[in-house]
Formats: structure tokens, C-alpha cells, sequence
């Protein structure tokens, strides 16, 4: 077995523990009884930790710094060993108990959060951010000097990305756009009324996978299912899954969610299965994945030819709410600009505006500007 074939070896054992804990997230989103809460953030605890301790065993650090300096590798080969050497060497400024402790917090703290969202009591949730932002803190000092701390945990999510290069583009963000929502807001407002009366939640469903279906997205390596907050998780190109979120008195929260979450999915269904567990077979970065679910939602999913071919079908399956409604008023109803709390269903330009609040409420948080309890 040649060296290469070894560390594929290894780095393929690691992406399942890594993908067993996404099985297990995936289902404390969806279908897991509320009981098993304190067992599933133990579980996904103990599959961190051995994960990391794999990650940074001495047995892959020599065997990349063996392969860092071969010359017979191809290109992709030599890409691969440097991005895994990065992410070893990262990897070992993390003790594995550390990485437990912050996977069980983060489960923790995720279930609070949706508990605190249902009975609408912040208090709820409060102790566990805490928790998790002293957390987080203290992770941007195992990793290193950087120029300012949040630039650490961008980092993981953008290579390369700067807080202060953030600051000007949020910076001319606000300047910009503030204004010229306030513009739109002066004019006379499109109609969307309509889109608030009651849609009966299995139409909505079936509509939805409709969507999916015509964007291409392969039910045979993936699936749909209902979570609080739509989101995209994968454990192999061949097992990509969406959610959504159905609002019986809201129909944009389907459409855009499954139109969204589909943008996502086919980037990674697109991912090439032999790269299994090698950096050649993950995204590049949360920024190009976004990228893929904007493209979706806003340059097709708000066009007025994909309404054409659409409006059709969704106006006989809700014909008791748009049978008087034309796809020229539909289109209109989809491009509004009006401000909202939700961010997932947000319109083409607000939803930068709750993107700018984030960046700038987690930088507070990592600086500790923000008041704690």
C-alpha cells in the first residue's frame, strides 16, 4: 500500500466518524423524542472525541509530513496533503476534551434554543450561550494570534476572510442599502396579502417536492423532511437531505426554504463521491456554498420566467386563495422588499441586513462588548 492510499484510508475512517455525528445531528433536528436530549449531546461528545483523536494521532502526522515532501504526487494529491497537514496542525491546538466539551455544549445549547423558541422565553436559552460563547472564546485563543479573535473562528468558514476586511464590506453594506430600502419604502407597495391566507400544510409539502424534483434534486440520494429552522446536512454526495418549514399562514417560508435548502443540496450531491473524505470531496467554503442557494432563490426562484412555468400548478393546488391572482401579481408579491425578523424567508435585499446584524452581534459577543448575565 503506498503511502497516499494509507492516509485516504485514514482520512475516509475519520469522515465517518464525522458523518455519524451529522446522522445524529440531523436527527435531533427532525425526528428525536425530547427525552433523549441529555443522551444524544453525550453521544455526539464521545464520536467529537474520537474524532479528534484521530485527527491528530501521530500516525497521520508523520505519514502527511511523509507525503508533504513527495514529489510523485499529482497536483490534487499535493493539494489534499497540504489542506490536511493545515487542518492537523489545527486540529492539534485542541485537546479532545476540549472538543467534547464544546460538542455537547453546542447540542445543549442548540436544544434550549428550541425549546426557548416555543414557549418564547429568551431566559431559557440565556445560561447556555453563555456557556457557549465563553466557549468559543476561549477556542479563538487555543487558535493562535490572529489580528483580531473573531478572525479565527471566520476562518473556518471562509479561509482567509479578515474581521477588519468584513467591517468596510458591511460598512458599505449599511451606507448603501439602508437608504435605498427606505427608497422602496416611500413607493407604492406590491400586494402580498394573499400569500397570508391559510394553505393547507401537506399541499404545501407536496408542492415543495415538486420544486426539489425540478431543480434536479435527486430524491435517490437525499430526502425532505420538517425542522424548526430549514437547513442542509450531508453525510456523502449520495446522501444529501433538506428541510423545510411549513407555515400554514406564511407560503413564503416553503417556497423559499425549499428552493434555498435544493441550492445547497446540489452542490453537494455535485461533490465527487471517490473524494471521499479528502478535501477534493468537501465545499470550498460557506461563502461559495451560500452563493449556490442565492443563485437558486433569487436569480431563478424570483424571476419572472420561473413563475411562468410555475405559477400554474401552485394557483390550481391553491385555488381557493389564487384563483383570482395572475403570475404577474404573484411575481410581484415574490420581489417585495419589506423587513422582517425571519432571515430565511427574507427578500432579495433585506436579507443582507440580517447577515450584517449577525456579523456584527457574534463579533460583540467574541470581544465581550456585549453585557452578560
Amino acid at each position: 500500500m503506498s503511502n497516499y492510499s494509507e492516509y485516504q484510508g485514514i482520512m475516509r475512517k475519520i469522515a465517518d466518524i464525522q458523518y455519524a455525528s451529522a446522522v445524529l445531528n440531523w436527527d435531533q433536528e427532525t425526528y428525536m423524542p425530547s427525552k433523549g436530549a441529555a443522551f444524544r449531546a453525550q453521544q455526539l461528545a464521545t464520536l467529537a472525541g474520537i474524532g479528534h483523536e484521530l485527527s491528530t494521532s501521530i500516525e497521520l502526522g508523520n505519514l502527511l509530513t511523509k507525503l508533504s515532501v513527495d514529489t510523485t504526487l499529482t497536483e490534487k494529491e499535493k493539494r489534499n496533503i497540504k489542506q490536511s497537514l493545515k487542518n492537523y496542525n489545527d486540529n492539534k491546538k485542541y485537546s479532545t476534551e476540549f472538543v467534547q466539551e464544546l460538542s455537547k455544549t453546542i447540542s445543549e445549547t442548540f436544544q434550549a434554543w428550541q425549546k426557548a423558541k416555543t414557549e418564547n422565553n429568551f431566559g431559557l436559552f440565556a445560561p447556555f450561550l453563555e456557556k457557549l460563547v465563553k466557549l468559543k472564546r476561549e477556542e479563538c485563543k487555543l487558535l493562535g494570534d490572529f489580528p483580531h479573535p473573531y478572525d479565527a473562528l471566520l476562518n473556518q468558514y471562509e479561509p482567509g476572510a479578515k474581521t477588519a476586511d468584513l467591517e468596510v464590506l458591511f460598512t458599505d453594506v449599511r451606507n448603501q442599502l439602508v437608504t435605498f430600502v427606505k427608497q422602496i419604502a416611500a413607493k407604492p407597495q406590491n400586494k402580498d396579502n394573499f400569500m397570508f391566507l391559510n394553505y393547507d400544510r401537506e399541499k404545501q409539502w407536496q408542492f415543495g417536492l415538486d420544486l426539489l424534483k425540478q431543480m434536479g434534486y435527486d430524491f435517490e440520494a437525499g430526502r425532505q423532511d420538517a425542522s424548526s429552522h430549514p437547513f442542509t446536512t450531508n453525510f456523502s454526495a449520495q446522501d444529501v437531505r433538506v428541510t423545510t418549514r411549513i407555515n400554514e399562514k406564511d407560503l413564503n417560508e416553503m417556497i423559499w426554504s425549499c428552493i434555498h435548502e435544493g441550492g445547497h443540496a446540489l452542490y453537494e450531491q455535485g461533490l465527487p463521491s471517490e473524494e471521499y473524505g479528502l478535501p477534493s470531496g468537501e465545499y470550498i467554503s460557506l461563502g461559495i456554498h451560500e452563493s449556490q442557494s442565492r443563485l437558486w432563490e433569487n436569480n431563478v426562484g424570483r424571476s419572472l420566467s420561473y413563475w411562468k412555468a410555475n405559477f400554474k400548478t401552485l394557483q390550481q393546488t391553491f385555488s381557493e386563495n389564487l384563483a383570482s391572482i395572475t403570475f404577474e401579481d404573484f411575481y410581484k408579491a415574490m420581489n417585495i422588499v419589506k423587513p422582517s425578523l425571519i432571515r430565511t424567508s427574507a427578500d432579495e435585499l433585506t436579507y443582507h441586513f440580517h447577515v450584517l446584524i449577525r456579523f456584527e452581534i457574534e463579533k460583540a459577543l467574541i470581544e465581550g462588548r456585549l453585557v452578560e448575565r
